[in-house]
């Protein structure tokens, strides 16, 4: 673009409790934000409505880059930041209301899923003491909290063999977590994410990135639980890496399943869409994840840096979806970056 075109001013909306330090995730942004030639500013959002929209408001930004993840200690709640932000008519990037509750509802993303004809596996809903099933379904089952977040909730504890352990673990979640749960047939199977940023008429399919369970115990099912995605990494550990052995045929239906997806949930600017591959070959997507986390070492840069975006390219590519959305002129990037000018409020 043309280099005259004048920088945007940039407010990263994060989440921050007082008691807990900033996440790295921020300054990689803004950093990114620097070399692309935009002023960042940083705004840390607890559990304050009102202070929000004033921060947001003073700071002057013309996009407001939306990574709030939970609000008030609850991940439900995600969903309100970007509704008060459309109520302020706010820019922002990523998923609007509709897409970040259509996708929380595990149960609402698998119904829309089917109707889309995208593969899912057959399922179980629980609502009360009463459930509904979705195809026919054979243990062994995953039984999940119907609206959790980053795996809260699942674990190896969660694959089921029968009706009296599938029984214990809806009653376990509606207990612990005051949710109702979804039971769907386990695949025992390759796990690979697949990223899509974009609009929805002009989205791009990134590279296929899967999970390799490296010295798993194979007496223990292959769930992608917390302890996988955030705890300490060894050499045992299992690690992300790009998707070796994916036949044309395949990786076309996992990048049309994704496509749907992404379409059918109305996700904008970014997402993951999570699949397993069965012995047999057949790809069945999992979840759908707006906004998901977009750390340097995370699947989407990974997916981003194999087709050639460096993570700047990532985060610009995330604010261009987002400013065609809103008619906001975007300038290229700069190939020289230097200290991040920073300014930040702090909404308690």
């Amino acid at each position: 673009m043309a280099s005259n075109v004048p920088p945007l001013k940039v407010a990263v909306l994060h989440y921050q409790p007082s008691t807990d330090p900033m996440d790295p995730v921020v300054g990689h942004i803004c950093d990114a934000f620097t070399a692309l030639g935009h002023t960042p500013v940083t705004i840390a959002v607890h559990e304050s409505v009102s202070p929000l929209l004033k921060a947001i408001e003073e700071s002057k930004a013309d996009l407001v880059f939306n990574v709030c993840e939970t609000f008030a200690d609850d991940y439900r709640l995600e969903v309100n930041v970007a509704a008060l932000m459309e109520m302020a008519r706010i820019r922002f990037t990523g998923s609007g209301t509709a897409g970040l509750l259509l996708a929380q509802d595990k149960i609402l993303t698998k119904q829309l899923l089917e109707y889309h004809e995208v593969p899912t596996p057959n399922f179980l809903t629980f609502d009360g003491d009463t459930f509904e099933a979705f195809g026919r379904m054979a243990f062994p089952l995953i039984v999940k909290p119907a609206k959790s977040d980053a795996s809260l909730g699942i674990g190896t504890h969660s694959v089921v063999k029968d009706w009296d352990e599938l029984t214990r673990r809806v009653r376990d979640i509606r207990k612990t977590l005051n949710d109702e749960s979804l039971a769907e047939e386990f695949i025992d199977g390759r796990e690979v994410y697949v990223g899509v940023i974009g609009t929805p008429t002009k989205p791009e399919i990134l590279p296929i990135v899967e999970l390799d369970w490296g010295k798993w115990d194979p007496t223990k099912p292959k769930v992608s639980d917390r302890e996988v995605k955030f705890g300490a990494h060894t050499d045992d550990s299992p690690f992300l890496e790009i998707a070796k052995n994916i036949s044309p045929e395949l990786q076309a239906r996992i990048e049309r399943s994704a496509l749907l997806a992404f379409r059918a949930l109305k996700i904008r600017d970014y997402a993951r869409v999570d699949l397993r591959i069965s012995d047999k070959g057949d790809a069945y997507v999992l979840e759908v994840n707006p906004n998901p986390y977009l750390e340097k070492e995370s699947e989407l840069a990974m997916a981003a840096e194999q087709r050639g975006l460096s993570y700047t390219q990532l985060i610009g590519r995330i604010v261009e979806s987002a400013a065609s959305r809103y008619g906001l002129k975007v300038r290229g990037e700069k190939t020289t970056t230097g200290e991040t000018p920073q300014a930040s409020a702090a909404v308690a």
